[in-house]
Formats: C-alpha cells, sequence, structure tokens
C-alpha cells in the first residue's frame, strides 16, 4: 500500500511538471506577440483539473486585481501586477455551477452563482454574505463600497445596503470617529474574524433598501455612481438616476432609442489652482449611433456633449485620461476627446480595445490578430499572425496586456519601452474621492499603493 501510494504521488508530481513545461506553441506566441511591441512581465499555468476545464470568466476588475472562474466553479484572485495567487474559492460541485461575471468594489467581490450572489471579501477571499434571488439574474450586478444593484428576472431592479467592512474593522480597532473610518489595510481574516463569528452575524447582514418594477424591462446592468446613486436605464432608452439609500428618482433623460451596450461611470480627477477636483462621469452608447456624456452633480445630469460615431458601439465606452475609446459593430475604434468629445483618430482595422500605453493602444481585429496603433494618431504600426484562439482580458485600468493562450497560460505584458517598466495607472476603482483633496500647484496627487499580499484566510484555500 505504500508503494502504491508513493507511485501515485510521484506521478501527480510528474503531471505537474509536465504541464509547466514550455511548449512550441507557447514560444511561437511570445516570438508573435514581440511584432507589436509586446515583452511579457509575467506568466502562470492555469490550473486544469479535467480535459474540459477551461476558463469561463477572466476580468481585470481594479489596477492590482484580476479575478478568473473556470468552468468547474473555481475562482482565482491574482495580483495584476506579480502574477501571485492571491486565493482561491470554490463556488459549490465541481462543473455544476451556473456562473456569471463577477463585479468588485474597493472592499468587496460579488459573483453570481446559480440563484444566488456569493459576496467575499476581496483581500481574503472570506464569504461574508450570500443573497438568494427569485430569479436567475438577468445581467451583472453592480456594487459600490455601500450597495449592491442587481436585476432580478428582467423588470425587476433590487438594491441592498451592504454593512461597510471597513467602518467594522475600525470599531475593532478601536475607531472613535463613527461614519468616518480611517483607512486601513486590514481584512476581515487579519482581524482575526473567524467564519462562525461571520455566520452568527458579527458583521451584519445587508438589507433589503428598495425595488424598482419596470414593465419594460432592463437590456443592460444598472450602474452605482458613487455611494449616493444608482443609474439605469430601461429597453425604452430611458435613464434614470436614483438616490441609492432609498428609492427617489433624482434625474431622468429620455434617450432617442435604447442603450446599445453597458453605461460606464468614472470619478474624473482635474487640477486647478492647486486644488484637486472630482467629477462624476457617465459615457452612454445609444442606438441612435451616437455617445453621451454626462456629469453628475447632486443627483442631477448635466449633458457634456454628444458625439455621432455612425454606428452602435459593441462595448462600453473606455476613459483613460484625456481619451475616450469606443469600439463600433461595423466602423471600428474611435478614440474621442475626453472635454470635448471631438474625435482624435478612427481606426477602421480595430475591432475590440484591448490595453494602451502612453504611446501605443493594442486591439484586435475580426480575426483576433493584435493590432498595435499610435496612440496620438490612429496609425497601424504593426500586427500579429491570426490567432482566433487568443483571448484578451481588456484593461481599462492600466497600461498592461492580459491574455489567454491556446495553451492555458495567463500572460501579462507591457510596451517594450522603457518607460513601460512600472506599470502606468490610469484609473483605480473607486466610488468616492480619496481623502486627500488638496494638491501643489504643478503636482500630481500620490497614486495610492497596490494592497498587500493577504494572508490565506479560513475560507479561502491558500496558494
Amino acid at each position: 500500500m505504500r508503494k502504491l501510494m508513493l507511485f501515485l504521488a510521484l506521478a501527480g508530481s510528474i503531471g505537474l511538471m509536465a504541464s509547466r513545461l514550455p511548449q512550441g506553441v507557447s514560444q511561437k506566441l511570445d516570438q508573435d506577440l514581440s511584432r507589436v511591441g509586446l515583452i511579457p512581465v509575467w506568466s502562470i499555468v492555469l490550473p486544469r483539473s479535467e480535459p474540459r476545464e477551461e476558463v469561463l470568466f477572466a476580468q481585470l476588475l481594479d489596477s492590482d486585481f484580476l479575478l478568473v472562474q473556470m468552468r468547474s466553479g473555481s475562482v482565482f484572485a491574482y495580483d495584476a501586477f506579480t502574477g501571485m495567487q492571491r486565493w482561491l474559492v470554490q463556488l459549490g460541485q465541481p462543473f455544476r455551477v451556473y456562473q456569471q461575471a463577477a463585479i468588485a468594489s474597493q472592499y468587496l467581490v460579488v459573483i453570481p452563482a446559480d440563484v444566488t450572489l456569493r459576496i467575499y471579501e476581496r483581500k481574503s477571499g472570506v464569504r461574508l454574505w450570500q443573497l438568494d434571488l427569485n430569479a436567475l439574474p438577468h445581467r451583472a450586478p453592480a456594487c459600490d463600497d455601500w450597495h449592491l444593484v442587481v436585476l432580478d428576472g428582467e423588470n425587476r431592479l433590487r438594491c441592498w445596503l451592504l454593512p461597510h467592512v471597513e467602518r467594522y474593522l475600525n470599531l475593532l480597532a478601536g475607531g472613535s470617529v463613527p461614519g468616518k473610518p480611517v483607512a486601513t489595510n486590514r481584512s476581515v481574516h487579519d482581524a482575526g474574524v473567524s467564519s462562525y463569528e461571520i455566520r452568527r452575524q458579527a458583521i451584519l447582514e445587508p438589507q433589503r433598501a428598495w425595488d424598482f418594477q419596470n414593465p419594460d424591462g432592463f437590456d443592460w446592468p444598472a450602474i452605482c455612481a458613487s455611494n449616493l446613486y444608482v443609474a439605469f436605464a430601461d429597453r425604452l432608452g430611458k435613464l434614470r438616476i436614483a438616490a441609492s439609500d432609498r428609492l427617489q428618482l433624482t434625474g431622468e433623460w429620455q434617450f432617442p432609442g435604447p442603450l446599445a451596450a453597458p453605461m460606464t461611470f468614472r470619478l474624473v480627477e482635474r487640477q486647478e489652482d492647486g486644488l484637486t477636483i472630482w467629477e462624476s462621469w457617465l459615457l452612454v452608447p445609444c442606438t441612435d449611433n451616437a455617445l453621451y456624456a454626462f456629469r453628475l452633480h447632486q443627483g442631477k445630469l448635466m449633458p457634456v456633449w454628444q458625439r455621432v460615431l455612425g454606428d452602435t458601439a459593441h462595448a462600453p465606452a473606455v476613459l483613460l485620461a484625456q481619451h475616450i475609446f469606443v469600439a463600433t459593430a461595423q466602423r471600428g475604434l474611435f478614440c474621442l476627446d475626453r472635454d470635448t468629445g471631438q474625435m482624435r483618430w478612427h481606426q477602421p482595422e480595430a475591432h475590440h480595445f484591448v490595453a494602451a500605453s502612453p504611446r501605443l493602444v493594442f486591439a484586435q481585429d475580426r480575426l483576433g490578430r493584435f493590432l498595435a496603433l499610435d496612440r496620438e494618431h490612429g496609425h497601424l504600426l504593426s500586427l500579429t499572425t491570426a490567432n482566433g484562439k487568443l483571448r484578451a482580458i481588456a484593461n481599462h485600468f492600466t497600461d498592461r496586456v492580459y491574455l489567454i493562450s491556446e495553451d492555458g497560460r495567463l500572460l501579462a505584458l507591457r510596451d517594450r519601452d522603457p518607460k513601460c517598466a512600472q506599470p502606468q495607472v490610469y484609473y483605480r476603482l473607486r466610488f468616492t474621492p480619496p481623502s486627500t483633496q488638496l494638491a501643489k500647484p504643478g503636482e500630481k496627487p500620490a497614486e495610492d499603493k497596490p494592497a498587500e499580499e493577504a494572508k490565506p484566510a479560513e475560507d479561502a484555500k491558500p496558494e
């Protein structure tokens, strides 16, 4: 018996080593990507326990947070800068869980599984709550640090109030100012809160805030616009802004037709006379072949500009610094000026936006080939050979390029320019401005540091 166990252990280790051996297709892929100016940063082999195992969803949910959902129900959280695994959870019995794309806030990760929403602490992977729905969620939910909004069915919008994890941690640490928590880098696991205490409601349960029923139904997910408001549009193109804590409509806008793709919300930072000003921007692609830009002020929609593209967008608009990128169904990729909506350039060969460095824009065409475009003028500089099996992860936060290769590798690459050795962070996931509001004239506010590596949690499997 001991010899048999030793043989099985040795066979398993040999199989693991074989799965990590480089293959010819990997070397060819690296050479092909170097044609568009990309060099590798890190690479890992995704676990594959069975032949039918594959990646179901791969999402960059924040500048430093990469989430991969496997068909078996395993969910891996990685540090997007280093490739280190942060935590691993299993949603249910392997290959028997209906999954949808996840969402995240600064403290939480929400994963729809069957007719439930599993809510995990983002840093440690500890499961905090589980919410039961009446039906499969029609679209991906939305959340901020305080609220969770989900389409329960096709015509019902539900909002829950979430207990604030940071406030709870500050209470454990003896915080003295209620309602104004001091920033901490600790997690529920670091604070010594066990799964038993969570189940005994040491952390309060989410509370139902309101429901909104619309007979016209919804085609696209809602948007949590800061910690105060929720934006949602029905199938007839009517956009509504509601207060998050209670169902009180604060603004409305009727578009000529329904939305063409999901909306985009961003907090935009401006410098004026040494003062840092934060503005809430909402970008809405519509089926009238136009993109609309709004500012949100006290729940009111303030139109900024409207840009007719001559085609419908098939993906959310991407706001990076002063540029807005819009991928359309037939006319390719557009680059617009953020403040005026004027078209900077148009590249008909690009079909999907992938990422952008300070000098290049990386995209894919209809054949799956990677394109390198000049960021200032949109000129096509180079492209790879056709590779329809290469899967790109859209990056709306940094200049890194994330791919899933045919041989099961998760790749991080960057522009070969030496100035891109360190990640360029355009945006970090936040729903309220950071505590530091003032900046010296001519200086940019200090960037937030990436979150520290979390310790293995009781409900999360270590790497």
